[in-house]
């Protein structure tokens, strides 16, 4: 019988007008000859008796999920061009396949490209902190795949610490090589298209190894295991604390990669892995309630009955989804299922419908959760198993990548947080080969500094021939502009302009002490913690009134100002002639078109509405009275002249209400802020990214700095850290990022960057804030700038207003730290 998908959709295609139609389908599907090429006895539309043709027909735009499962020149992709004949296939997907001919990520066309670098330089995903077990009496005895053989189909091993070979047929066991392989056989030996190996042999975990890779036979022991769970469960739960000790808190869990369903579903109960697992986690969640269990803090105490909820149902704290489960009728495993795969709010919440604790945040997984599934409060990936190829462990990663959610299903996008990556020793350079990777996708990944030379120049005021002999005399490049590798640590510390990649502790290795985090000298909080809480009160943004007159005068003047526009298109007409005894390409416009698109009146109100919350009557009153002078044709109403109002009102706005706003208290205390916990004590550490991207552990820290690294955006900022310890300083530090957000009248908000306690007499104690910005001059800022500085100003004049005596500065790159410091205190007198 033909397909009933394919048929109802290319009826609705060809039938249906005003209506998009679609059919979601594998490629498995796409190849099925039986399916799709067989001739059917029905015929569609008089015509079509294949699916294929049928298809073909519709003329379809193809999306492709997951772009790396269809290389250009696999069968399916091949078959979607030739039998289908698609009039648009869009790629869409976050890992694309390199082509086997350049070597390069296969970008055809590329529309938009939201890359690596940019998504974790820019926060919108999780930073990512890899641990290993570095356990090596388990890490000795490890094998290489040196060969698979056609006939009989068979493997090659090699164990690289006795030298001896081992051939090994489909089904037979890795533990003849080693008995730690116990559990472990051949399951299938040839050709892995859809993991990235041409050729290379599957193992009954599921693990995909190619010729020349190797495996340790240590980490598929129960004795690896169980280190790696007692690690895991010790992750968790110490972030599992910090996110529940929030104003909101965060539900967190993690995510389990393991090599047997069999070990943790049992053939008639529990697995012996899911028992290991929860007898390790209750005797750690036992002795948690123990540091907690006698504290009168009400938040402390519901932490406690969490954990106790946890303890007194062990088994439903933690769930699994696995292929095989889509076979079964068992009622708990299909919750679980469904739960882990459909019900995402359920699984972010701390408590069910009828007020119940909802404990399950710890999820095991074996191949299935490779795509498609994901989920933001995963906060540690543990692989109790090796994976394949390289794209698959960067998609395990990316299961949980994205932010988090509150309690309250609200995006936290304001934080650095990590996802901890858990591995085992046969992947040690994973932090290094995922930033080498991130990093690929940027040019300036480049040895030479040539190309961006101009800007870093521009940015710091001087000449370009000027800081390139600086930089030559530092001895940090050569004269043709290459990095002198041996200085280039110090060359980044002192120009981090010239290093564009991703950030420092956004990809941290804490087998190797790298935490990502700085430290809160306590002792020096105490000091500055009495301004810390003033600035920290909640402000909101007061406007003046506005009449409607003026708001109908002011639509009225722009109008007047000739906005209308149009989108005018061109033609490039390239011509091949031979110039000076050679052929050449020129190049030049040839003609160019208006493009007419019209945006219906509606349309066009409701849109200047949105986007300039001006109401509409006012707007429509304001055209009317426009038209009595000058005829509106339907052409006026286009993207183009809606663009250019819209600017024009942001403009007139900005200036009309620039003495016109002001800053209220809400008489709110905050609670937890970026310095300290919800019971107002300074926090042991913070990300490191939030204070400053650069760390340079080479230089001394300031007695009077707040932190226990010299960490800074930009070399002003590390320079004025550095001048910073004098006499008239108590305690100084970097704010923050977006810890302070001062909001905006025309939207927004602005962030100032130090926070200075200062004496005078040696009595008196001053505040000073200070915006750093890295230009040499005022005139040089741009105006938005100056508007977000004087709205800053106005809001810290306010703070002083209210009792705290409190000074802001902005600082350019010419200003001296010391000489404004020495001004506030005078001024003071």
């Amino acid at each position: 019988m033909f397909p009933q998908a394919i048929s109802d959709f290319g009826r609705g295609a060809r039938l249906e007008k005003n209506r998009i139609n679609a059919l979601l389908m594998s490629s498995g599907m796409l190849l099925s000859k039986k399916t799709m090429d067989n001739d059917y006895d029905q015929t569609l539309f008089g015509t079509f008796t294949k699916p294929y043709d049928t298809l073909a027909s519709t003329r379809p735009i193809v999306i492709i999920d997951e772009p790396h499962k269809f290389k250009v020149e696999n069968k399916a992709y091949k078959a979607l061009i030739e039998r289908i004949k698609p009039q648009c296939v869009i790629r869409f997907g976050a890992t694309f396949p390199e082509n086997s001919t350049t070597g390069k990520k296969d970008y055809n066309n590329l529309i938009f490209n939201l890359g690596s670098c940019e998504a974790f330089n820019d926060n919108l995903v999780k930073g990512v902190a890899t641990q290993m077990i570095a356990q090596e009496s388990l890490n000795e005895t490890k094998i290489k795949l040196m060969d698979t053989i056609a006939r009989p189909k068979s493997c090659v091993f090699r164990n690289e610490k006795t030298g001896s070979s081992h051939t090994l047929l489909v089904g037979e066991s890795l533990s003849v090589i080693d008995e730690e392989f116990h559990g472990i056989s051949v399951e299938s030996i040839g050709k892995f298209e859809d993991e990235g190996i041409a050729k290379g042999v599957e193992l009954s975990n599921g693990q995909v190894i190619a010729k020349g890779d190797q495996i340790y036979a240590g980490i598929y022991g129960s004795t690896y295991q169980n280190l790696m769970m007692q690690k895991a469960i010790k992750n968790h739960i110490e972030q599992e604390r910090e996110n529940f000790f929030r104003e909101r808190k965060i539900k967190t869990l993690s995510l389990f990669f393991i090599d047997s369903v069999a070990s943790y579903r049992g053939e008639e109960s529990e697995g012996k892995l899911r028992l290991e697992f929860q007898e390790l986690l209750m005797s750690a969640l036992e002795d948690e309630i123990n540091d907690y269990n006698n504290s009168e803090n009400p938040i402390y105490q519901e932490y406690v009955e969490y954990l106790n909820a946890s303890i007194s149902d062990i088994s439903n704290t933690n769930g699994g989804y696995f292929a095989e489960d889509n076979s079964k009728a068992d009622e708990d495993i299909q919750k679980e299922v469904d739960q882990i795969l459909r019900d995402k709010q359920s699984l972010l919440s701390f408590k069910d419908d009828n007020g119940n604790w909802n404990t399950r945040r710890f999820i095991f997984s074996k191949w299935t959760l490779r795509e498609g599934w994901d989920n933001p409060n995963v906060f540690q990936i543990a692989k109790l198993r090796s994976s394949g190829s390289e794209i698959s462990k960067l998609q395990e990663v990316g299961r949980g990548l994205r932010l988090p959610v509150d309690e309250f299903g609200n995006r936290v996008s304001d934080e650095q947080f990590y996802l901890t990556y858990l591995h085992d020793y046969s992947e040690q350079g994973f932090a290094e080969d995922l930033r080498n990777e991130i990093n690929s996708e940027v040019t300036a990944t480049s040895s030479s500094i040539k190309a961006l030379l101009p800007k870093v120049a521009k940015d710091r005021g001087m000449e370009e021939n000027e800081l390139f002999g600086r930089l030559l005399i530092g001895g940090f490049v050569d004269v043709e502009g290459n990095i002198n590798q041996e200085k280039q640590d110090d060359f980044f510390v002192q120009y981090p302009e010239f290093r564009v990649g991703v950030e420092q502790g956004k990809v941290i290795d804490k087998t190797k002490n790298q935490s990502g985090t700085v430290s809160i000298r306590k002792e020096r909080f105490i000091e500055i913690k009495e301004l810390w809480n003033k600035i920290n009160s909640k402000y909101y943004l007061s406007l003046d009134q506005i009449s409607d007159d003026e708001l109908f005068n002011a639509t009225l003047d722009i109008l007047n100002s000739n906005i209308f526009g149009q989108i005018i298109a061109t033609t490039i007409e390239q011509r091949l002639t031979s110039r000076d005894g050679s052929m050449v390409i020129e190049e030049g416009q040839n003609d160019y078109f208006v493009i007419e698109e019209v945006i219906p009146y509606n349309e066009f109100l409701t849109r200047v509405q949105k986007a300039t919350s001006l109401p509409i009557q006012i707007f429509h009153n304001a055209l009317c009275e426009y038209s009595k002078e000058k005829t509106i044709k339907k052409s006026f109403f286009n993207k183009e002249t809606l663009s250019k109002f819209i600017i024009a009102f942001q403009d007139w706005f900005e200036k009309a209400f620039n003495k016109r706003f002001s800053y209220k208290a809400l008489n709110i205390d905050a609670k937890e802020t970026a310095l300290t916990d919800l019971n107002g004590e300074p926090k042991e550490t913070i990300v490191q990214g939030t204070v400053g991207v650069i760390k340079d552990d080479y230089a001394t820290v300031p007695d009077k700095f707040l932190y226990d690294k010299v960490v800074y955006d930009s070399p002003k900022e590390k320079e004025s850290i550095e001048r910073s310890n004098i006499d008239e300083v108590v305690v100084f530090g970097k704010i923050p990022r977006k810890s302070i957000q001062v909001p905006l009248y025309f939207g927004g908000t602005t962030s100032p960057d130090f926070m200075y306690v200062l004496k005078k007499d040696d009595e008196l104690m001053l505040n000073f804030i200070v915006e750093t910005k890295g230009i040499k001059k005022d005139s040089s800022l741009r105006e938005e700038e100056k508007l977000r500085i004087q709205s800053a100003k106005k809001f810290f004049e306010t703070l002083a207003e209210n009792g705290i005596n409190v000074s802001f500065e902005k600082q350019l790159q010419s200003d001296d730290i010391i000489t404004m410091i020495k001004n506030v205190v005078s001024r003071d007198k």
